[in-house]
């Protein structure tokens, strides 16, 4: 997928925990407090307020309006602002490494908590490309992940995850 420029070492350093990208997927088109976030992933307020700090101060995540809880507590809730869209992680820095482990083992870390009835899919393949169709290939799931990544949840829609990674194989 295209992107806008390549993430600093600061930026990848806020993702590199996957936690941090797991907190992003919660946040991503609702608000929510450090107290359901920490809740949804089965951390302390503690722990997540953190993460949540970390993300605040690179832009990830924005912090919304203050409101009044069901017991009258202040609550202040957080939102994702789709920055990590914008963002590339090219070549080997630590950092860039970091962040594309923590993606692949929050998926897999999401993945592995869902039901068994919830998951609706999984593949391993093997394709054999030329570098024009691999680029091809790119094009298309970039596309086809743009057309639905924008949804809004509303009252008939499911939150689902989607996470995949790609790879040169090295032998055979």
């Amino acid at each position: 997928m295209e992107r806008d420029r390549d993430a600093t070492a600061a930026e990848a350093k806020a993702l590199a925990h996957p936690v941090r990208i797991r907190i992003l997927q919660a946040l991503r088109g609702e608000a929510k407090t450090n107290k359901e976030i920490a809740a949804e992933l089965g951390t302390t307020p503690g722990a997540t307020l953190h993460h949540i700090n970390r993300l605040v101060d690179q832009g990830f995540i924005v912090v919304q309006a203050e409101r009044t809880g069901r017991r009258g507590a202040r609550e202040v809730p957080y939102l994702a602002t789709g920055k990590t869209a914008t963002l590339s992680f090219p070549g080997t820095s630590a950092e860039s490494m970091s962040v594309r482990n923590a993606i692949l083992r929050s998926g897999l870390d999401s993945y592995a908590a869902a039901p068994e009835a919830d998951r609706f899919g999984e593949a391993s393949y093997t394709l054999h490309l030329t570098p024009d169709r691999l680029e091809a290939f790119r094009a298309q799931l970039a596309a086809v992940v743009r057309e639905f990544k924008d949804d809004l949840p509303g009252d008939d829609s499911d939150k689902y995850g989607f996470f995949w990674a790609g790879f040169r194989h090295t032998s055979g």
